[in-house]
């Protein structure tokens, strides 16, 4: 009888404890985030000015478009997005964007300091 008591004295002073906690909207596990990271306005700058041309789905570059689309990369779930963020960072750091061929014809094409390294920090996620 006593821990029938005990047992009950628990139970109910648990529920009392668990009522007067502070409730709240908020979900003990967060909901993951399935969007894209945001593009900067300083990166959307350089891509608009040095990469949208080829890399764009209305472009007539069929290999730039296959290989990067950035209105695609915009709306890209998390996952494909920092795929292609990933990529993105390889290319640059090889030095194999903008491509020479397109240089010899476009020589204002080429990317400054400036601007890769600023490409560069966001696909790579560091700061500049």
């Amino acid at each position: 009888m006593k821990k029938l008591f005990l047992f009950s004295a628990f139970g109910f002073a648990l529920i009392i404890f668990l009522q007067a906690m502070p409730k709240t909207d908020t979900p003990i596990q967060p909901e993951l985030n399935d969007e894209a990271p945001a593009i900067p306005e300083d990166v959307m700058a350089v891509v608009q000015q040095k990469c949208y041309g080829c890399h764009n789905a209305e472009s007539k570059n069929e290999k730039g478009k296959e290989k990067l689309d950035w209105d695609e990369l915009e709306s890209a779930k998390k996952g494909k997005a920092l795929a292609t963020m990933k990529k993105i960072t390889e290319v640059l750091e090889g030095d194999e964007m903008p491509p020479e061929k397109f240089l010899e014809r476009k020589p204002e094409g080429k990317l400054t300091d400036e601007e890769k390294a600023t490409l560069l920090a966001w696909s790579s996620g560091k700061k500049k």
